[in-house]
């Protein structure tokens, strides 16, 4: 059999094909931002470059969210937002090339978040002192600013925040921790560019699904830039450690069949309780445990953390729980209030 040659004409129909596959991506996504134009505002942190913030409220210290490795954005924290902002100015955003923020060309560094959301509240005339909250990987983005700007962070509250640590905790339990960006992700993602990824079935709370969906292409590229780079977030962030003494609560999921073991347990003997929450048993799976572990160990930096669990919950449990959140952002926020910082005096 004759091996068949690829002629210009072919090349030439190859390539008109995949322009206009791009070309179809490109204007689904464009219909998508008519669509859904984004809550709050647009705001330019570097030439070119904008960022997506959404700012309601007025007080001090402005609350400030960091969504996890999702690809929600600022949409992540719509159950809490707006009750949030009846307690003082409060600002979420989608970070680059999430939802309506425009991608980072350069390549991905995690001190790069942190500055991100530095220019964009600057940009948006925000004023220090900010109380991060921070959801899984959110958590980390959030340490690492809290250790780059010491000044203006007032206090922080983690939301099932990921752990400097947990790669090296999980292993050491014979835990797997897989991949952040299966093979099967990334060859969805080169082929974006054609449309198909929006058949990919993304779970998400009805309440945000419309928008979500409709960016999901771009979104899914931005958190899988920043997810290959999970080492050096996990890194970095370790390296700031020291809260001081900053109001601190870490909320700590514990899903309903944690909940059904730990009152089985206190019933049964909880006198023999370990001090950091943990049965000494193997009742709860070892994953939770593990979790949990590296939750306590958080609360431990600074002198005014403290450990919370949230029963009946999962990893993103201020869709289910938002009242859980919402009490411990306007604790840390009273106790901010009363707190007098220094103020570094201007370069």
């Amino acid at each position: 059999m004759k091996q068949r040659i690829a002629t210009p004409a072919i090349l030439a129909a190859s390539l008109a094909a995949m322009l206009a596959g791009s070309g179809c991506e490109s204007a689904l996504t464009a219909r998508a931002l008519d669509a859904y134009p984004p809550p709050g505002r647009m705001v330019e942190v570097e030439p070119g470059r904008r960022i997506q913030i959404d700012c309601r409220g007025e007080g001090s210290p402005t609350i400030v969210f960091q969504s996890g490795g999702d690809v929600l954005g600022s949409l992540a924290w719509s159950p809490v937002l707006p009750d949030a902002a009846r307690t003082s100015r409060a600002c979420a955003y989608s970070r680059a090339g999430i939802m309506w923020s425009d991608p980072d060309p350069r390549p991905f560094e995690p001190k790069d978040v942190a500055e991100d959301l530095h220019a964009a509240l600057a940009a948006a005339g925000e004023k220090a002192p900010y109380v991060l909250v921070g959801h899984s990987r959110g958590g980390l983005y959030n340490l690492i600013f809290a250790g780059l700007y010491r000044d203006e962070v007032a206090g922080m509250v983690f939301v099932d925040s990921s752990h400097p640590d947990q790669e090296q905790a999980f292993a050491d339990s014979g835990l797997k921790t897989g991949d952040y960006v299966p093979p099967g992700q990334e060859l969805a993602l080169m082929l974006r560019w054609t449309g198909l990824l929006r058949l990919e079935p993304y779970p998400v709370d009805p309440s945000i699904g419309k928008p979500v969906r409709a960016l999901y292409p771009r979104s899914a590229a931005g958190d899988a830039r920043e997810a290959r780079h999970r080492g050096d977030t996990l890194e970095l962030a370790g390296l700031y450690r020291d809260l001081r003494n900053l109001p601190v609560i870490v909320l700590a999921r514990e899903p309903p069949e944690m909940t059904a073991a730990w009152r089985e347990e206190d019933a049964r003997n909880g006198y023999l309780l370990s001090a950091d929450g943990l049965a000494d048993d193997d009742a709860p799976p070892v994953r939770e445990g593990v979790w949990r572990k590296l939750q306590k160990d958080i609360s431990t930096w600074s002198s005014r953390g403290r450990l919370e669990t949230v029963p009946n919950s999962n990893h993103a449990f201020f869709f289910n729980k938002p009242e859980a959140v919402l009490a411990a952002v306007a604790e840390v926020v009273a106790a901010a209030r009363v707190t007098t910082r220094p103020t570094r005096p201007a370069n």
